[in-house]
């Protein structure tokens, strides 16, 4: 019986030992990191005004060169 114990005790230090893995908390944090500034910077795009770089042509509007028969 102590055996079990033993190598449960074992294998629960050996879980804590994966878990306490710094460089991989570091490498995590600085990705969170990441992600909030990139979020941040795509809020920011709204606030762009960028010009068509095509003319926009109004069809709805009257054409100058017709000619309005009355009957």
């Amino acid at each position: 019986m102590t055996d079990f114990e033993d190598k449960v005790k074992d294998r629960w230090k050996e879980r804590r030992k994966k878990a306490y893995n710094w460089p991989k908390i570091l490498i995590m944090l600085f990705v969170l990191v990441a992600i909030f500034y990139a979020m941040n910077r795509l809020g920011d795009t709204k606030n762009v005004v960028v010009n068509p770089s095509s003319s926009v042509v109004d069809t709805l509007r009257d054409d100058s060169t017709s000619v309005e028969v009355e009957p």
